[in-house]
């Protein structure tokens, strides 16, 4: 069977974004705090880390596509996407408490202390590799399902409003409680220097824990809330060719050819390249670009959950008015004015001095901005690949969920491990950081090239991700006329199928 354009249940909707709720948490451990546990608590260098997260992307090219092939083909009696999505989340989270317990051995792995850099870099590539297959293995089938669970457009966008408003709000809720409560304060280093909690490893173990337990926990909820719709999901094609790499990137050749969707994934791919930056220079930024306290930051999460339900809830509305990607560009434009602007202004000596009363309020203002712009984006262009999922299974007569978003996680994953790279590769070479270095007392040079690496060298790649997604043309009234033939489409081939002979 197949889902319908009919409304779905509340209840569902929710069960399918509180599985967003692993993810986020997932990718919030990664990108904010890996870069600065393992290069300041620890003492691995940053281009070995960003490295590190480079190789991973070959371990996707090879994941994302696999498990997006075998959930398209996956027959049992849960259905194509549920059995990954009960498998996934317990080595998710071992993998996750590894990554941030590396073993005495490398990281106190000479007499004065020093930790052993080749060591610890192939041990965190190796656990960065498999935490990400982990990942693969639930987020490419949790999309799919998305894709899948409805037809109507105006309640698939409904269906990734709620989706992306669990998965940002509950990120900034876990990192206002990390940054507040787990990593909140100071510590008392072996040397004697007083520092942020979360430039001490030995700091970061309940907060570890209690990802890991988040992350199976919600994941499992989703999995059990959404059950009950298996029997109304697309069946795998019958008559498929068989399961192999060269298959899937001629199937992914193919889709590509779909101009609507070759433009989605160039644009995708240019944007997320400025996220890998952002969210490798964020957390640097805020500790030593504006010296807040960890009891500054943890507002950050906070303040941007108003943000995000606004921009989740609002993106829908307006794509009952406008083309989705009117929305995505306005909110891609956002992103790039609220990022880059305090910095700027800071570089130009036009912000409130460090630890002056009126900083963190702007700064705030400028997350909340950027938040309201991210959860738009996310429901616009989520919303856009299941309707180019629409469009391809009218054109080659297959439902290619799988495919579709395997492909957007893994142009994903590539530009956002080659931003993380290449910003590892700056912080050592253009912005020259070094280890253990205690905030406000940083020289300023070191400041000022940190600034323009994470403002204006950042956003480069978003900015050239605009006029690429202005290139997609799938409008509404396209839209809907495609679903008009699919589901006439259905309607011949149920009256062949009563007339067939038994």
């Amino acid at each position: 069977m197949s889902a319908t354009r009919e409304k779905l249940p509340l209840l569902t909707k929710v069960a399918f974004g509180v599985g967003s709720v692993g993810d986020l948490i997932y990718i919030g451990m990664f990108n904010t705090f890996l870069g600065i546990f393992y290069n300041q608590a620890i003492g691995l260098s940053n281009s070995l880390i960003g490295l590190a997260i480079m190789l991973a992307m070959l371990g996707d090219a090879i994941s994302d596509p696999v498990v997006g092939m075998i959930s398209d083909r996956w027959k049992s009696r849960l259905g194509r996407r549920h059995p990954f999505l009960f498998a996934a989340p317990i080595p998710l989270g071992v993998a996750i408490f590894f990554i941030f317990n590396p073993p005495d051995i490398l990281t106190n792995a000479s007499n004065d202390n020093d930790p052993n850099q080749l060591w610890l870099f192939i041990y965190l590539a190796v656990l960065t590799i498999f935490s990400r297959i982990c990942h693969t293995l639930y987020v490419i089938p949790h999309l799919a399902l998305g894709g899948e669970l409805t037809k109507d457009p105006n309640d698939r966008s409904s269906l990734f409003s709620i989706n992306s408003i669990f998965g940002y709000a509950s990120g900034a809720l876990f990192a206002f409680t990390a940054w507040g409560f787990f990593l909140g304060g100071e510590s008392t280093l072996a040397d004697g220097s007083v520092v942020p909690k979360h430039l001490d490893a030995t700091a970061y173990g309940p907060l570890v824990f209690t990802a890991c337990g988040l992350v199976i926990a919600t994941i499992w909820l989703s999995a059990f809330g959404t059950r009950n719709r298996i029997a109304l999901l697309s069946d795998p094609p019958s008559g498929q060719k068989s399961l192999s790499m060269l298959q899937f990137y001629r199937d992914l050749s193919g889709a590509l050819r779909n101009r609507n969707y070759r433009f989605i994934m160039l644009g995708f791919f240019f944007f997320m390249l400025s996220v890998g930056l952002n969210e490798t220079f964020n957390v640097f930024v805020n500790t030593y670009f504006w010296e807040l306290e960890t009891k500054q930051i943890r507002w950050f999460g906070l303040a941007s959950i108003p943000a995000i339900l606004a921009g989740a809830v609002i993106s829908p509305i307006f794509m009952r008015f406008v083309e989705r990607k009117i929305v995505l560009i306005f909110g891609l434009s956002g992103i790039v004015i609220f990022v880059q602007t305090p910095i700027i202004l800071r570089l130009f000596e036009l912000m409130p001095a460090n630890g002056a009363s009126g900083l963190l309020p702007i700064l705030l203002t400028s997350a909340a901005g950027v938040a309201f712009c991210l959860a738009a984006s996310a429901v616009a262009i989520l919303s856009m690949l299941g309707d180019v999922s629409d469009e391809n299974e009218l054109m080659n007569g297959l439902r290619q969920e799988g495919l579709i978003y395997s492909a957007r996680a893994f142009f994903a994953k590539a530009s956002n491990s080659a931003g993380q790279f290449i910003a590892g590769v700056a912080l050592d070479v253009y912005v020259r950081l070094p280890f253990e270095a205690v905030p406000g007392e940083v020289d300023e040079g070191v400041i000022i090239r940190l600034g323009i690496a994470a403002g204006p060298i950042m956003s480069i790649g978003a900015i050239i991700a605009i006029p690429l997604y202005a290139q997609y043309r799938l409008t509404r009234k396209q839209h809907l006329e495609i679903l008009d033939s699919l589901g006439a489409k259905a309607a011949r081939q149920s009256e062949q199928d009563a007339t067939a002979p038994a």
